[in-house]
């Protein structure tokens, strides 16, 4: 039988806006993971320009708000001192921020193999109705235009009906809004299977809410684990490179001040997310993996548990209503609704770092907290 001259097609991958508003540089591990499975032809990497636009808009309403707050706080700091200072940032610098982002973001792409997709063009009708029937991605509110163009961005690229294909799932589908687009087991909504198989499109598709899932899952699985340089890790052999070092830095210019919003298993009782007010840095590191992406980088995932104090709000009725030892107060008046408090819990946590061949740390990041993706 003579062997098949097709080529086998990559996995396709498509990402949401929030994935890369997420970080904005593009520079954490996990992106340089996926960059470097895109350059190396193991996925098809895409980004609809519909998502691209609101990254775009996103960028600029941030220094835009950015701005504001600062000549706010400028002229409170001005009428209490009886000083006269301005706003070091001049207004016209928020376009031109804007325009080298831009050709940043764009440059990028064209050096990782990044396919933009173009606005589909789709009969408005036929939305108008999905809109006016509640049908995926539309929500009851009648929102969800934006996701219907992703979706048909998608629909454009997945292949028909019993495709050739050797991958699977032929295409994934990388977005936060994930229920915008999912039944209640996180998969493919059972109304968008339906309207694929109308149209004799392939239903190989697969939904993840973060980026660390997916390399989690996927990504990482193309590289190979480097046991030697992972020992030496783990005996400390290197003496100008120490990693616990970079990772408390990191925690302390990051996670310290940050607000934790997976928290219900540690405070309980807080009305909102705690902020981190300080860690310990006893704490040991447990290196569960260090693989070679590139010529010139190595990915380490390591894991450890952080003795972390949060300080946060409780409702008093809560506070006068519960036995709970688990905190002490800080505030007990901080107005006449809520009580201000402080607890020590120990939180696991899972990071990413990338590494040169000159051991600089290029890139860090959390991947998890609590056994939950960020």
């Amino acid at each position: 039988m003579p062997r098949s001259s097709k080529k086998i097609k990559a996995m396709k991958v498509v990402l949401d806006s929030n994935i890369l508003i997420a970080d904005f540089n593009l520079q954490t591990p996990n992106f340089a993971v996926l960059f470097e499975s895109s350059r190396n032809n193991r996925i098809d990497l895409f980004i609809p320009q519909v998502v691209l636009d609101e990254v775009l808009n996103k960028y600029e309403q941030q220094i835009s708000k950015m701005y504001s707050e600062i000549s706010i706080q400028l002229r409170k700091y001005n009428k209490l001192t009886s000083n006269s200072f301005e706003n070091p940032i001049q207004s016209d610098s928020i376009q031109n921020a804007v325009n080298t982002y831009k050709d940043k973001i764009n440059s990028l792409f064209e050096e990782n193999a990044i396919t933009i997709l173009p606005y589909p063009d789709v009969d408005h009708a036929i939305l108008a109705r999905k809109a006016m029937l509640n049908k995926k991605p539309f929500n009851s509110n009648e929102k969800g235009y934006r996701d219907n163009l992703i979706w048909e961005n998608i629909k454009k690229i997945i292949t028909d009906e019993n495709p050739d294909a050797i991958v699977s799932p032929e295409l994934v589908f990388i977005t936060g809004n994930y229920k915008d687009f999912s039944g209640k087991s996180n998969e493919l909504h059972e109304e968008l299977l339906e309207e694929l198989i109308h149209e004799n499109k392939s239903e190989d598709i697969v939904l993840y809410e973060s980026l660390g899932e997916f390399n989690e899952k996927v990504s990482k699985l193309y590289y190979q684990e480097v046991f030697k340089f992972k020992e030496r890790l783990e005996n400390q052999d290197f003496w100008d490179f120490d990693l616990k070092s970079d990772i408390e830095t990191f925690l302390f210019e990051d996670f310290v001040g940050s607000e934790l919003h997976n928290y219900r298993h540690f405070v309980p009782y807080a009305n909102d997310s705690p902020t981190v007010e300080a860690i310990n840095e006893e704490f040991e590191l447990n290196i569960t993996s260090v693989k070679q992406i590139s010529s010139t980088e190595f990915l380490i995932d390591v894991d450890f548990d952080l003795r972390t104090q949060l300080n946060y709000f409780i409702d008093k009725h809560d506070y006068w209503s519960s036995e709970n030892d688990d905190y002490s107060v800080i505030d007990l008046d901080w107005n006449d609704h809520v009580v201000f408090v402080e607890s020590e819990v120990l939180i696991p946590i899972s990071i990413s770092l990338i590494i040169d061949a000159e051991l600089n740390c290029k890139s860090i990041e959390i991947n998890k907290i609590d056994d939950d993706f960020e």
